[in-house]
C-alpha cells in the first residue's frame, strides 16, 4: 500500500512539472515579438553647392530660375503683363547627373494694372527633370512634350542686371527698331477684331509687335539672330504642325490642322514668327488664325 501511495505522488509530480513546463512555453509563445529595429534611411544626395543660385534661360532672358538646395523656382515673362510661375520639389540623381521632379505646379499671373492681377492655376501634377550639363541646367517638361528642351545659363554678378529685364516695350516703332538693331516694318493688314498694343524689342536682337482682340493676343516677330521656337518663345505641344508655302517660303504651322496657333519661316537674313494665343493662356489651341489671315497678316512685311 505504502508503495502504491510513493507511485501515485511521483506520477502527479511528473504530471505537475509537465503542467508547468507547458504553463511556460505558452507564456513564451504569448509574449509579443521585439520590434524590428527602424532600417536606416539613405540621406537624400545634396545638389553640389556650385550648382546653386540663379540662372536665366539662354535665348531670350525671358524666364528666370532660382536652384535651391532641394526647390527650383521659374518665372517666366512673356511680356510686361504677364509671367508663368513654377515651382518644383525636386530630387537629385548623382549617378544620372539630373534634378527629377513630381507634383511640379505652374501658376499665371495676367496684371491688369498696377494693383489689379489675375492668379490661375494651369497644372499641379507637372514631371520632368533638368540635365546638368556643363555647369547649364537642360529643362526636359514632360507637360511640354514634343517641344524643345530649354537650357539655362547661371548667372554671373555683371550679366544679371542686363538678363533681369531684356524685354521694353514702346509706342514707337523707330525706337524699337533702334533698340534691337533689327530693321522692320510690321503688318500692314492684320485678322478682323485685333488692334495694335504696343512693340517690343529685345537687347539681344528680336523685335516685335503685338496686338489683341477682346480675347486674344497676337504677336510677330523678327530676327537676324534667333529662329524657329527660340524666337517665337512658344513650348506649347499642339496636336498638328504642317508645312505651308508662302511667298514662296516653306512655313511651318501648329495648331489644331484648321487653325493656326504659331508660324515660323524665314530665309537666310531674317527670321519670323506669329504667334496667337488666349488672353490668360487657359486655352491656346482652337482659337488661332486661319490660313487666308496669315496670307494676308504677312503681305507687305518685312
Amino acid at each position: 500500500m505504502k508503495k502504491m501511495i510513493m507511485i501515485l505522488l511521483a506520477a502527479m509530480m511528473i504530471v505537475g512539472l509537465s503542467a508547468c513546463a507547458q504553463n511556460k512555453e505558452e507564456e513564451k509563445k504569448e509574449e509579443p515579438a521585439a520590434p524590428d529595429e527602424p532600417a536606416e534611411q539613405a540621406e537624400p544626395v545634396k545638389v553640389p553647392e556650385e550648382l546653386l543660385g540663379s540662372y536665366h534661360d539662354e535665348i531670350a532672358g525671358r524666364a528666370m530660375l532660382e536652384l535651391l538646395e532641394n526647390k527650383i523656382v521659374i518665372d517666366w515673362s512673356s511680356s510686361a503683363f504677364e509671367k508663368a510661375h513654377f515651382d518644383f520639389d525636386i530630387v537629385y540623381d548623382a549617378e544620372k547627373n539630373q534634378l527629377t521632379y513630381e507634383n511640379g505646379k505652374q501658376t499665371n499671373t495676367v496684371f491688369e494694372s498696377d494693383t489689379k492681377s489675375t492668379v490661375s492655376e494651369v497644372y499641379n501634377d507637372g514631371t520632368g527633370y533638368f540635365e546638368i550639363a556643363d555647369g547649364k541646367l537642360i529643362w526636359h517638361d514632360d507637360k511640354s512634350e514634343g517641344a524643345e528642351p530649354i537650357v539655362f545659363v547661371l548667372n554671373d554678378t555683371e550679366s544679371v542686371p542686363d538678363m533681369a529685364n531684356p524685354w521694353t516695350y514702346t509706342a514707337d516703332i523707330e525706337e524699337a527698331v533702334k533698340g534691337s538693331s533689327v530693321e522692320f516694318d510690321p503688318p500692314i493688314s492684320v485678322p478682323e477684331g485685333f488692334e495694335l498694343t504696343k512693340y517690343g524689342y529685345n537687347i539681344n536682337g528680336i523685335i516685335e509687335a503685338n496686338y489683341e482682340s477682346e480675347d486674344r493676343k497676337l504677336t510677330v516677330r523678327k530676327s537676324d539672330v534667333y529662329e524657329g521656337l527660340e524666337l517665337s518663345g512658344d513650348y506649347n505641344s499642339y496636336s498638328k504642325n504642317w508645312q505651308h508655302s508662302l511667298k514662296g517660303l516653306e512655313v511651318d504651322l501648329y495648331g489644331d490642322g484648321e487653325t493656326i496657333n504659331m508660324a515660323l519661316f524665314g530665309n537666310n537674313v531674317a527670321h519670323y514668327s506669329v504667334t496667337v494665343s488666349d488672353k490668360e493662356y487657359k486655352k491656346t489651341e482652337g482659337n488661332g488664325i486661319t490660313i487666308d489671315e496669315l496670307n494676308s497678316l504677312v503681305m507687305g512685311m518685312q
